[in-house]
């Protein structure tokens, strides 16, 4: 990975349905990250899960329909065109959680991280692979696991629930990953900021990777999410944080400990698969009972 790299993690209000506060939303925040002084200008903008549509809360026929067409393509959308410019602008990638419109089934939508380089193009994507409670009636789940290598460092994303997984962070480690980005819509009743610190932090010391969290801010409804993004380095040390409100958390990760923690404590040379292989025995045996 890069010696410095210098992250803007961007907490956002995210207002539902309502696209176009979201867009300007995204562009003030994406330019209070890079309009700084030059040594301080990040390589990497990250914002929040679902930046563009908001999160689901209930099931119900007229919502429903709202939210299906707030759905965008990813990268022929207008939030999707907003990032590539703004990164064209600024020569910086971006992360950021988008509700995606299929190109061919109308109705069919994904919760989905888009990571956009600096000449504006779409590098890659992940889909939310573990969908919970009221997302189950509206998103289509993952169905891969990706790591993406740039100049910056070998760059891993999940969406929210997927963290309460280490699996798929440990798969992502030996895919090669050295910088785990996760990105929330996440309310305090559900991920209170010391649930958010345990996940983000035990996902870095499992695995000797940088672990970044970024959440939302704000309401929806009677549902407050505090934010509580953070950085958290390989050896578990958090390296920047905010609890509340809408500001750009900053960081700079150095790839010096990502190469001492993994030699110090050897965490993907020691572990056990070949005992370990018996977890997922009992997992497939489980769910062809259940089918």
């Amino acid at each position: 990975m890069k010696d410095a790299l210098k992250i803007a993690m961007c907490q956002i209000n995210i207002v539902s349905l309502d696209v176009q506060t979201n867009r300007k939303n995204i562009e003030e925040s994406f330019r209070n990250a890079c309009e700084v002084a030059p040594e301080e200008k990040p390589d990497l903008v990250i914002f929040p899960e679902l930046s563009n549509s908001g999160y689901v809360f209930q099931r119900s026929r007229d919502f429903g329909n709202d939210y299906m067409r707030v759905a965008e393509l990813i990268p022929e959308g207008a939030t999707s065109r907003l990032v590539s410019k703004l990164c064209r602008n600024y020569g910086v990638y971006c992360i950021i959680g988008l509700c995606e419109a299929h190109h061919e089934i109308p109705g069919l939508i994904y919760n989905t991280a888009a990571f956009f380089g600096p000449d504006g193009e779409l590098i890659g994507q992940q889909s939310k692979i573990h969908i919970p409670g009221e997302e189950k009636h509206y998103f289509r789940e993952g169905d891969a696991i990706h790591v993406f290598k740039t100049e910056l460092g070998n760059i891993g994303m999940q969406i929210c629930y997927d963290t309460w997984y280490p699996e798929v962070s440990r798969l992502q480690a030996y895919k090669g990953c050295e910088i785990m980005v996760n990105i929330w819509n996440a309310p305090d009743y559900v991920t209170p900021p010391k649930v958010l610190y345990t996940l983000v932090g035990c996902r870095a010391i499992e695995n000797r990777f940088y672990s970044i969290g970024v959440n939302r801010c704000g309401y929806h409804g009677e549902a407050y999410f505090a934010g509580n993004s953070m950085a958290v380095d390989p050896s578990g040390k958090v390296l920047n944080e905010l609890l509340e409100g809408p500001a750009v958390v900053r960081a700079t990760l150095e790839s010096t400990p990502l190469y001492a923690e993994r030699a110090f404590m050897p965490t993907l040379r020691d572990a056990r698969y070949d005992v370990l292989s018996e977890t997922f025995r009992y997992a497939k045996a489980l769910m062809e009972l259940k089918a």
